[in-house]
């Protein structure tokens, strides 16, 4: 393992030496992105190979600071930027976040071959590419942050650098989804995160992110985490919990690489990932159930809520005629699962929750990428006029049926391991009211997807043509990322059954 490590710390100062800086590597790796994204402004026709060579060298960056950092006993903490009295600008990077770090950077391979060919001719493409590596940039240190304050800066940062990719279309209907989209954001960032990120400074004289959380089990501080946790699951809209999901079906007027990055890449795991790290290392798994046995408000509540977001997206989600809209409200439905399994408060759900994050990242990733393939080729939206198009694209509704299965929960999907396993944990527990509610919730959540992509596999394989598809056989460069995210998917499958036997 020392030789691992040895290895491993030789390689990333050998990579890090044009930077000349070899201790702030997980700055540089953040910074990738961020100077492709320069770059590409000035590259002209370069554009294209520029923006997936950088994310190749993020991917590897990634790995190497996943290596070095996870497997050194010691803890590295650097401070990019500080303010004193213990208020700073950090880097720090934990299991959790080389978890999420992966998948981005694995995510913006696939993406990037993707979107420099469905974007390219199109207006202001380098402008695109830009913005989006900017925002890959902002989720990585997201990822890597040290600390509440770093959080909020770049999940600020984030809104910034993909709101003009929202609006990207200028048409009046994409200005009216800015609006939601900064909107709803911004407001719920100012008036509820930054005031608890400020309350929590003023409280313990620091927002740092340690282990077991920066509270304690006093009863004093009971009616206080009972105003804080509120503020800061419902100041962190990008969880889209309801009623802060409006501003996410409206942004489906974006491009298709737009949606793929909100709900799969970038923003609305953003959001997840950050309150998993609240709850793990702000208040803590084992000082929030002393603080819920007190309070109801203090956590006690969000199993509740985050159940009743998943019904409700599910019924208005079977409503829906137009794809990508049925796969934003799918989208608000399994984020709620994410949240619903970090609020039971205990180490082995928080592992489940890690796993959904992976698995609903790579599922709903391939379900845009597919709905963007039948606009890109047909120009057609709505889902009752596609019928038969999985004769005309083979390749790319199998995988699109490999993602809603996931979506749905049942084999070949990684995400039925999970449900046994989160049925299992509740069980485990004491509390019958909350074990019930849980079951009934996926249960009913499970039928209510079946009921809305069922369907869709069915008429895109079976029914009747709804038109004549004269299609182009799609470029292999549209193809390849769903069908790896699909492949992908099933290798989950078989690895999460293991556990099992």
């Amino acid at each position: 393992m020392d030789d691992f490590v040895k290895f491993a710390e030789y390689i990333l100062e050998l990579l890090s030496l044009p930077f000349y800086i070899t201790e702030n590597y997980l700055l540089i790796t953040a910074l990738i992105p961020l100077l492709s994204a320069v770059i590409i402004l000035c590259a002209g026709r370069w554009t294209q190979g520029i923006t997936i060579m950088s994310s190749v060298v993020l991917f590897v960056y990634v790995c190497l600071c996943s290596s070095y950092c996870l497997l050194k006993e010691d803890s590295t903490h650097f401070v990019v930027m500080d303010f004193g009295k213990n208020l700073h600008l950090s880097l720090n990077l934990e299991p959790i976040g080389a978890v999420f770090s992966l998948l981005i950077a694995f995510l913006w391979i696939l993406t990037s071959i993707y979107t420099t060919h469905y974007m390219k001719g199109h207006a202001s493409y380098s402008s695109f590419l830009c913005l989006f590596s900017i925002s890959i940039s902002c989720t990585i240190f997201i990822a890597f942050s040290g600390d509440l304050f770093t959080t909020f800066v770049f999940y600020e940062l984030l809104t910034l650098s993909t709101y003009p990719l929202v609006v990207y279309n200028l048409t009046e209907e994409s200005r009216a989804a800015g609006r939601y989209y900064f909107g709803i954001l911004f407001f719920a960032s100012l008036v509820l995160f930054l005031p608890v990120v400020g309350l929590l400074y003023n409280k313990f004289h620091t927002v740092d992110f340690v282990s077991y959380g920066i509270f304690i089990p006093d009863h004093s501080l009971v009616n206080f985490v009972a105003v804080c946790f509120p503020m800061m699951i419902y100041g962190i809209a990008k969880t889209a919990l309801m009623p802060m999901h409006f501003w996410l079906p409206k942004a489906m007027v974006a491009p298709t690489p737009v949606s793929a990055l909100l709900h799969a890449v970038a923003v609305v795991k953003s959001g997840v990932f950050i309150v998993i790290k609240i709850i793990l290392y702000i208040f803590g798994i084992e000082n929030l159930k002393y603080f819920v046995q007190q309070n109801w408000l203090a956590g006690q509540w969000l199993p509740y809520a985050a159940g009743c977001t998943i019904i409700a997206s599910s019924f208005i989600a079977l409503k829906q005629k137009e794809l990508k809209t049925l796969l934003a409200y799918s989208t608000i439905s399994q984020l709620s699962y994410i949240i619903l399994f970090v609020s039971i408060l205990s180490i082995s759900s928080i592992k489940v929750t890690v796993m959904q994050l992976i698995y609903h990242a790579l599922a709903k990733i391939t379900l845009f990428f597919v709905a963007g393939i039948i606009i890109f080729k047909t120009g057609e939206r709505y889902i009752d006029r596609i019928h038969g198009i999985g004769r005309s694209m083979p390749m790319a509704m199998i995988a699109f049926t490999i993602g809603a299965l996931s979506m749905i929960g049942v084999p070949p999907a990684p995400t039925f391991w999970n449900k046994l396993l989160i049925f299992k944990i509740v069980f485990a527990g004491n509390d019958i009211v909350l074990s019930i509610f849980i079951v009934l919730v996926l249960t009913a959540s499970t039928v209510l997807n079946a009921l809305y992509f069922l369907p869709i596999i069915y008429n895109a394989f079976f029914a009747k043509s709804s038109q004549n598809f004269f299609i182009k056989k799609p470029s292999i460069y549209l193809v390849l990322p769903p069908v790896v995210t699909a492949i992908c998917t099933l290798i989950l499958f078989f690895v999460a059954s293991l556990y099992f036997n």
